[in-house]
């Protein structure tokens, strides 16, 4: 009997998961498996056994007093946080399109690393620095994943709208033109500001006809209507368009020049080829007409001084004084990333500087939105390196506004539209390179199982263009992580991170999304909001909109 009870013991024990072990024995094994000692594996890392206790970068040890001490200077900070319950002057708003809080945490480290922090982790970002925080929930009306069009329906408009919609709410599903109407066609944070005598501006390192800068005038059954083009371009999609859309709806270029974008103060970024006809090389348009010239004989007949700019010295030599309106065209797409621009190339902080200088001049207070569109780009792509130099891009001109604003009068806002497949993985050592191999190097640190047996990089996406859909060349992919020379093909800025799916592009994900705000009214965006109640605390603070507003109050 006592025989049976032991090997029914046995037995069991065999049967139990690994998982479900005692942990401590479970790590034993696997160091026991990969590497004899600790220090070995310090060695593989490139850390050495000197480092084996000191994980700062200067060597300081990182023990109790040095983690009491940040948090209490953390505390004292938040102790003196300011609430700000007065009317906004000014209200700036910066989108950082696809920036997922695994890229916020990505670019914390890279912006670290590239300043010689000492710890590189514990570096903040220009607005983690703004006393409050929030989660915006990115969902739109038909999908638990939204695109970039329909959540900047919702934080610009203050309305959810459908998927590949643009300022339309969610009456209008997608090519339904005839329901585009007034009473669909919710108003943007700067059409309440033109409205409410300021001056307004838009900066995009997009063509402003796409997704998100359209959401500032525009609305539309079909964000990639931007031009009359683009009708007869993607009928294979849509099937025969409707003279509703052509005629009465309009495309987005010609949105912008003959209805609520002719009143944008200041309208920096790409695309001017969706405003030229195709006999001008790069132009796109079917109907000959140069949408560019009409914007300049509107603001004429309006009796505006207006300027059109279309190159980097034409912005950087532009008197901000010259002119009240302001359209800067400076690709005929999308804009380059910076990581690859040429001298020639605008770049971000560029545009935003001199668009704050113009919008400074409004004698009413200005309303500026300004996305980053090229971290959602990187992603897109696979290439993680575009995403984070981008999204570390971003954050330096918000420095560059919390510098040149008054934080009393001027409420900033930093959030991201949606999130992207994006993660970061494995229990890498913090001194690897983070574009690189985790498993490999990081070796006997596993938990959960044995060591891969290919290594796996510290980044990567759920699905994207870095998967591949033949076994043997994903694990060739993988295996070639080992490459540790200085010529490794992940060290490459162009290298598409690996992806779990193979897909031409990757898509986006559908987590939430972090808020960041300082100014009057920035106390009102915390704890987790939906995403379009962004607009209405904008307007808020501003005492613009058809809601109730700060000015309520008096």
């Amino acid at each position: 009997m006592k025989l049976f009870v032991a090997a029914c013991l046995m037995a069991l024990a065999v049967a139990v998961p690994l998982d479900s072990r005692v942990e401590d024995q479970d790590e034993l094994e696997m160091h026991e498996m990969w590497a004899p000692t600790y220090q070995e594996v310090q060695e593989k890392a490139g850390l050495g056994a000197s480092r084996a206790t000191t994980l700062s970068r200067s060597g300081q040890v990182l023990d109790q007093m040095f983690w009491k001490d940040i948090a209490q200077d953390i505390l004292r900070t938040k102790l003196a946080d300011p609430v700000y319950d007065h009317q906004a002057r000014n209200a700036v708003l910066f989108i950082g399109d696809g920036m997922s809080i695994p890229t916020l945490a990505a670019a914390r480290k890279r912006k670290g690393l590239q300043h010689g922090a000492d710890v590189p982790e514990h570096t903040m970002l220009s607005w983690e620095t703004f006393p409050y925080l929030g989660l915006s929930k990115t969902y739109n009306c038909d999908r638990w994943t939204a695109d970039s069009a329909s959540t900047a329906t919702a934080y610009l408009t203050g309305a959810k709208g459908n998927f590949l919609t643009v300022g339309v709410d969610c009456s209008v599903l997608i090519w339904n033109c005839d329901a585009v109407n007034e009473a669909s066609s919710p108003k943007s944070i700067l059409r309440y500001g033109v409205e409410a005598g300021k001056w307004v501006g838009l900066v995009s390192t997009a063509r402003i006809t796409h997704a998100s800068p359209a959401a500032t005038f525009g609305h539309t059954a079909y964000r990639t209507w931007e031009s009359d083009a683009d009708f007869a371009a993607m009928e294979w999609m849509t099937g025969p368009v409707k003279d509703s859309c052509k005629n009465v709806m309009k495309d987005l270029s010609t949105q912008f020049v003959e209805r609520e974008g002719i009143d944008i103060n200041v309208a920096f970024g790409g695309g001017w080829g969706k405003f030229t006809p195709k006999e001008v090389e790069g132009g796109a348009r079917l109907d000959g007409r140069d949408l560019i010239q009409e914007w300049k004989d509107k603001q004429e007949s309006l009796g505006r001084s207006h300027a059109y700019i279309s190159t980097k010295a034409e912005l950087n030599s532009f008197d901000a004084a010259s002119a009240d309106y302001v359209l800067g065209l400076f690709s005929r797409s999308h804009m380059q990333y910076r990581a690859f621009q040429t001298a020639d190339d605008v770049n971000l902080t560029e545009m935003v500087k001199k668009a704050l200088e113009i919008l400074r001049r409004g004698p009413n207070g200005f309303v500026m939105f300004v996305e980053g569109a090229k971290i959602d780009h990187g992603h897109h792509y696979g290439n993680a390196y575009t995403a984070i130099d981008e999204t570390v891009e971003l954050e330096e001109v918000v420095q560059y506004v919390m510098d040149n604003t008054d934080e009393t009068d001027t409420l900033i806002v930093v959030s991201s539209d949606h999130s992207h497949t994006f993660s970061i993985n494995g229990y890498p050592e913090r001194g690897l390179d983070m574009f690189g191999p985790a498993s490999f190097l990081a070796g006997g640190m596993q938990k959960g199982g044995p060591p891969p047996k290919l290594p796996y990089p510290i980044m990567q996406y759920a699905n994207g263009p870095g998967g591949s859909e033949d076994w043997s060349e994903f694990e060739a992919k993988r295996a070639r992580l080992a490459d540790m020379s200085p010529e490794a093909e992940w060290r490459d800025p162009h290298y598409k991170q690996v992806a779990g799916i193979y897909l031409p592009k990757e898509t986006h994900g559908g987590e939430d999304v972090g808020i960041f705000a300082r100014g009057p009214g920035a106390h009102l965006l915390r704890g987790s909001l939906e995403e379009n109640v962004i607009h209405h605390v904008i307007n808020y603070a501003l005492c613009q909109g058809d809601y109730a507003t700060i000015c309520d109050k008096k």
